[in-house]
């Protein structure tokens, strides 16, 4: 193939300079083709480690240097880098146990509600919560909000340990800040002080059993394989002469720290990256990730601003927010508006539709379900949409045989809506401002009754086949699983890196996604996001203009099976 100038000065980079080099590519810009030919320019492709973003990556990577007869490339998820590196120190005489729920079932352990006994009870009594007795399960005001510190604990845990955070209270106040653990509210609260001294002195107790634990008996989460190398300060085995570090606009500090014990000292770094695709802040990495990794290795910055992907209209759209970007094709492609009602009519088998929100897809789905079509949505985002369903369901609403209620589904339905209408005003009590709160009250009541009103269709089209709720749910497992060339749905966080000749963006002209108090960071990633968005289409692009609903926002999951070898 014929490399670009950009491209050639890369290459040159690697066969003749020094030094370590950081790419800032652009979206589409071919960035693992030239990582891979840079590859060839290394002596020792013995010495090569290629550290992946995460497990498809680092399969398809792997799968493409043994096409080019580059076997000897080691090619490593970093989540399985540090999982080695604890494997490598680990003198237990015990194999390392993945137990993702570890820091759940500590909170569970009769150990440490003792130990947090008095925190809990301090808490309740900051929050004017009266209790006659600590483990009394009638009292529910204190029940609901020791199972609110607990789901706390777990954030401020996973935070704490991506980041890198020290141990100290400014730190630990700057760290829940950042992440909006705590709401507007809550921060100007008179008492706040004492609160967060509390939920400092909680997580220490947690962070120490957690740490122990994996001591003893080598019990870890996946955020242990990135935080404990550095905790415990260890060094791999095996270290290379050239690392390859893809995607580094998205690592957090720890991912960061575990790639680059596997550098020699003298060795050089080759990291890639788009701070314009910096979308997974909310994990612990932030929007200064990619300055923050040149900065620590001096690295010498290599422009990539030539996109493979787009056609002429699609990178005038990209251009808006990312100016250097420039496209190769000569194709026009297009780029059209439509309305959200006009999705299924337009899209066809292979399209590609993708939304900021999950709650927009749920919709589109039931849209596609109505006029008998499947469509294929990822594996975990299917998991997360019939359990976001589900759960507006009690386990004995899930199997009750609805045709023994009195009034059918009608009064399941009417059941579920009474109880949902509280849990909603209740939620909508910890926003600050009054026109966002009333937004969010009748965007969620609207929400809710789309779902319901949808079920009770499908209840009277499938009872034949369904008896329960439950029966309906596998019913809508099977339309969203399709794997013959469906139509393909997904948020925007799950389709980076993906590419399609026709992509549908849902509710386009509320891109960036805004909210009132959103931080600086989550103002850029937005924007990151819309951008990650427009440069998935080969050819034709189609805006679709937001309905009327509105949606809260949900988060994505940042990493898809991880590997443990």
């Amino acid at each position: 193939m014929q490399f670009t100038t950009e491209q050639k000065n890369i290459f040159d980079f690697v066969e003749n300079q020094s030094g370590h080099g950081i790419i800032d590519a652009v979206a589409g810009a071919g960035k693992t083709t030239t990582i891979m030919e840079c590859a060839k320019f290394v002596k020792d492709k013995r010495k090569i480690l290629f550290c992946a973003f995460n497990n498809s990556i680092s399969n398809d990577i792997a799968q493409k240097f043994h096409n080019l007869g580059l076997n000897e490339v080691t090619v490593k998820t970093i989540h399985a880098l540090g999982r080695q590196i604890i494997q490598d120190n680990n003198n237990t005489g015990q194999p390392i146990k993945l137990i993702q729920s570890k820091y759940r079932d500590i909170l569970k352990s009769p150990e440490i509600i003792d130990q947090l006994e008095p925190i809990y009870k301090k808490l309740l009594e900051i929050n004017d919560i009266e209790f006659d007795e600590f483990d009394d399960k009638k009292n529910f005001a204190a029940n609901n909000l020791i199972y609110s510190i607990n789901t706390r604990l777990i954030e401020i845990n996973q935070k704490y340990r991506s980041t890198l955070s020290k141990d100290n209270l400014s730190e630990f106040i700057s760290l829940v800040t950042h992440f909006g653990i705590f709401n507007e509210i809550e921060l100007t609260k008179e008492n706040f002080n004492l609160e967060i001294q509390c939920y400092f002195e909680a997580h220490r107790i947690v962070l120490q059993a957690g740490n122990s634990l994996s001591e003893r008996s080598m019990i870890i989460d996946f955020t242990d394989m990135l935080y404990l190398p550095y905790e415990w300060k260890l060094q791999p085995n095996n270290k290379f002469e050239f690392l390859f570090i893809d995607e580094c606009q998205d690592l957090s500090k720890s991912q960061f720290a575990v790639a680059a014990k596997y550098g020699h000292r003298e060795g050089r770094i080759l990291a890639v990256g788009d701070p314009s695709q910096s979308i997974y802040g909310f994990t612990g990495a932030d929007i200064e990730s990619f300055q923050r990794v040149k900065d620590f290795t001096k690295a010498k910055q290599l422009p990539l601003t030539t996109c493979f992907r787009c056609p002429k209209k699609v990178i005038e759209l990209a251009k808006t927010i990312r100016t250097d970007i420039s496209g190769s094709k000569q194709e026009e492609g297009t780029v059209t508006s439509i309305h959200f009602e006009d999705v299924v009519k337009l899209a066809k088998p292979g399209d590609l539709i993708i939304s900021r929100l999950r709650s927009p897809i749920i919709i589109l789905v039931f849209s596609f379900i109505d006029k008998n079509i499947k469509v294929q949505i990822h594996q975990d985002e299917v998991t997360e949409i019939i359990n976001e369903i589900k759960n507006i369901f009690k386990v004995e609403e899930l199997n009750i045989v609805i045709s023994t209620l009195p009034n059918g589904f009608e009064q399941l339905k009417q059941s579920v809506t009474r109880r949902w209408n509280y849990i909603i005003e209740k939620n909508a009590q910890r926003i600050m401002d009054s026109t966002e709160r009333k937004i969010y009250i009748e965007t969620e009541h609207d929400y809710l009754n789309t779902k319901l009103t949808f079920l009770s269709k499908k209840y009277i089209q499938w009872k034949s086949q369904c008896e329960t709720m439950n029966d309906i749910l596998k019913v809508i497992k099977e339309y969203i699983s399709d794997s013959a060339n469906p139509i393909k749905l997904s948020t925007i966080h799950r389709a980076k890196g993906l590419e399609n000749e026709r992509v549908f963006i849902i509710n386009y002209d509320e891109l960036p996604y805004f909210r009132i108090q959103q931080k600086d960071w989550e103002k850029t990633q937005e924007v990151n996001l819309k951008y990650v968005a427009i440069t998935r289409a080969l050819n034709d692009l189609f805006l679709i203009e937001s309905e009327m609903i509105e949606t809260m926002e949900i988060e994505e999951s940042l990493f898809d099976n991880l590997p443990f070898d």
